[in-house]
């Protein structure tokens, strides 16, 4: 199914076959789990790509026609299902599904994204009972209190009965929600347990319950909240539910995501940052600011009650020290933009001033003050020296870095702004290039590669963490090449387990520098990483410094004795400087070293051809010849002899340079660059 109309059909109709127990989908034969099992895929593959699905029952298409079925979540308007599923599809299923609708008693049955299986499974169940009630009215509301019951809250119904008790100039979706809250109040009413108390326990569920999880749609959580007062006056008809205030059960039960969310949308609608909202606005923000006075501090929180202080939503005195700091901070430094000579106020008996500097040099940099921020700072170093990095967080050295410098005098400006916040402001260095955008980390990885200790200590605690984006440890780790410490190992062996070959070749590297003894096992097991760039890493670090020696050159004389003509050149040629090397720099007997090469570059015979041997690669005689040249024993010279007279003019070429004494004995650079080592 490739397009969102192929989706629907399939849907639509596995779901008809199921709800209607046709044939072999009667839900108490063998075969219905398989059945439900293929509908829960389809229904998982729809919502892919959709917030929720759901089938209403709305207006005719034709003025006097019969009611049509709509969908919606496909799109931002209610769509009619026979435009989306075509003429062809609409005279069966989706008259069968409409009519089971209206059978019923529902008027929306939807599925939201977040379904889980078991909940799956529950609807299904349930809904595929033979009917009870005669009246469809009844039947929906008994559907809806088993599901509840079963605790099915992602799979929402709404009979018609109680839809229309909800008036008003209302969008369908509001009205569809205030109808299921009602229902649900009334529901709780009835139990014999209510309480006000264990209502607000129940909240979430009640919220969660509501015809759509609109939790994401911000402008339809604002209109139930603004139109809340009409659930009161139908609540206000039952006296055990007068005390009950629908706009602070909602508040109290939505996700915090969707209050922030609303309360930015708010915002934006307000005409001025300066005054205090008009009605209904006003009686949502502070609902919402009673909730989060009683959250625990985060920044988005403390961010939201910052702002519903500075529009006098909540007075500053309600509101915990540290903000208060925040808001006269912030207002401080607002006022600055006018009045540069504006001094900070004091606060309450609580504040200290100097939390007061660092909080507006802070905000002074996330609002891109700089000359502000600047002569702040120099206030905070008067007063206390040691309270200047603290101001270096996350927030404030993004806010630096997104300037982004081209010059060199500015990049050094920036250099010396952030040295004052020594480590923190390298830490903070190295979350931003985790975080950010490819030009912003390449900024931070140029900055921690000046700050030096402080930086490569950033850059190793920022290796040490889970780090998916190639590009960004590729950063990390050019910020710490030859000057981490021995204790920087376990960073470098976390990052031998990446999903990328370059990390893992260059942490290879990095690793090598930092710690030898800590790097010795680990060069040896790369020569069984799956990619070739790898292993000749790890050859190549052995034959410069004899890393992992003991384990890596018995396997580099396999290669080239025994498996040259079989491994892939570049292995091949990684694995020589291996063996030359390592006897250069005495590890390896001149016997060993001999045999080895000369197996590998001894011309094939008469019968090793009527056996079908084949000569290794040019390049790779190329590079033993060179080998044999610096080895300079007896033996090795009789064999150049013999391959000058080769018939390859590659080998034949190096052989009389060699003889002639004027052979290139230069090695292979085994860390110069990532593509010298991929034989590039």
């Amino acid at each position: 199914m490739n397009t969102l109309a192929d989706q629907v059909v399939e849907f639509t109709i596995t779901l008809v076959r199921a709800l209607q127990r046709v044939g072999q989908f009667e839900p108490a034969t063998a075969n219905f789990p398989r059945v439900r099992a293929r509908l829960w895929k389809e229904l998982g593959r729809l919502q892919r790509t959709q917030p929720e699905i759901g089938y209403l029952v709305g207006p005719p298409a034709v003025a006097g026609g019969a009611p049509e079925l709509w969908v919606d979540g496909t799109s931002p308007m209610r769509v009619e299902l026979r435009r989306i599923v075509g003429s062809s599809i609409g005279g069966a299923f989706i008259l069968q599904l409409l009519e089971y609708m209206q059978r019923r008693g529902l008027v929306i049955l939807s599925f939201s994204r977040g379904i889980t299986e078991p909940e799956w499974n529950a609807f299904l169940e349930i809904m595929s009972e033979p009917f009870v009630d005669k009246s469809p009215a009844g039947e929906g509301q008994r559907l809806s209190r088993a599901l509840l019951a079963k605790k099915v809250v992602h799979v929402s119904l709404v009979c018609d009965a109680e839809q229309t008790q909800v008036q008003g100039d209302l969008p369908w979706q509001v009205r569809l929600a205030y109808a299921r809250l009602l229902r649900d109040l009334r529901a709780e009413a009835a139990s014999g347990q209510f309480t006000p108390a264990r209502l607000y326990e129940q909240s979430e569920r009640l919220i969660a319950g509501m015809a759509y999880s609109y939790f994401r749609k911000f402008d339809v959580v604002r209109q139930m909240l603004f139109r809340a007062d009409i659930v009161d006056r139908l609540l206000h008809e039952i006296p055990t539910l007068r005390q009950v205030e629908v706009l602070g059960l909602m508040v109290h039960g939505l996700p915090i995501v969707s209050l922030h969310g609303t309360t930015n949308l708010v915002f934006k609608e307000l005409p001025s940052a300066d005054q205090a909202p008009p009605e209904p606005a006003a009686s949502v923000l502070r609902a919402i600011t009673e909730r989060m006075l009683k959250m625990p501090s985060s920044r988005q929180v403390d961010e939201t009650l910052r702002a519903m202080c500075r529009r006098q939503i909540v007075p500053i005195t309600r509101l915990p020290v540290e903000l208060q700091e925040w808001v006269l901070a912030e207002s401080w430094v607002d006022a600055l933009r006018t009045d540069p000579a504006a001094d900070p106020s004091r606060g309450s008996a609580d504040s200290n001033p100097v939390r007061i500097l660092q909080k507006g040099a802070r905000y002074a940099f996330t609002q891109k003050l700089f000359p502000q921020a600047s002569g702040i700072l120099q206030r905070i170093g008067t007063l206390d020296r040691k309270a200047v990095p603290a101001v270096f967080d996350v927030p404030t050295v993004e806010a630096v870095l997104e300037i982004l410098p081209t010059g060199a005098d500015e990049k050094r400006g920036m250099l010396a702004l952030l040295e004052q916040g020594g480590q923190t402001a390298a830490n903070s260095t190295a979350t931003v290039l985790s975080t950010s955008e490819q030009k912003v980390s390449e900024m931070a990885a140029w900055i921690l590669t000046q700050m030096k200790s402080a930086g490569v200590a950033a850059a190793l605690l920022a290796l040490d963490q889970d780090i998916e984006k190639e590009e960004t440890v590729r950063l990390l780790l050019g910020c710490v090449a030859g000057k981490a410490p021995d204790s920087a190992a376990p960073a470098f062996i976390r990052q031998l387990a990446h999903k990328s070959s370059r990390i893992r070749r260059d942490a290879l590297t990095a690793l090598a520098a930092a710690s030898p003894a800590a790097a010795d096992l680990h060069v040896a097991h790369a020569l069984a990483d799956p990619d070739e760039s790898v292993r000749i890493r790890a050859l190549l670090l052995c034959a410069s410094s004899g890393v992992g020696g003991a384990k890596v050159i018995p396997r580099a004389i396999k290669i080239v004795s025994e498996d040259a003509r079989g491994a892939p050149p570049q292995v091949v040629r990684a694995a020589i400087e291996v063996v030359i090397r390592r006897w250069e720099a005495g590890a390896l007997a001149v016997v060993q070293a001999e045999a080895a090469l000369c197996r590998l570059a001894a011309p094939i015979g008469v019968l090793g051809r009527l056996f079908g041997q084949t000569p290794p690669p040019a390049a790779v005689l190329v590079t033993a010849i060179a080998a044999l040249g610096r080895l300079g024993t007896e033996r090795a010279a009789r064999l150049l002899v013999k391959l000058e007279r080769s018939k390859e003019p590659e080998v034949a070429q190096a052989a009389q340079r060699l003889l002639d004494g004027v052979g290139d004995q230069t090695p292979i650079e085994p860390t110069s660059s990532p593509d010298v080592a991929d034989g590039k």
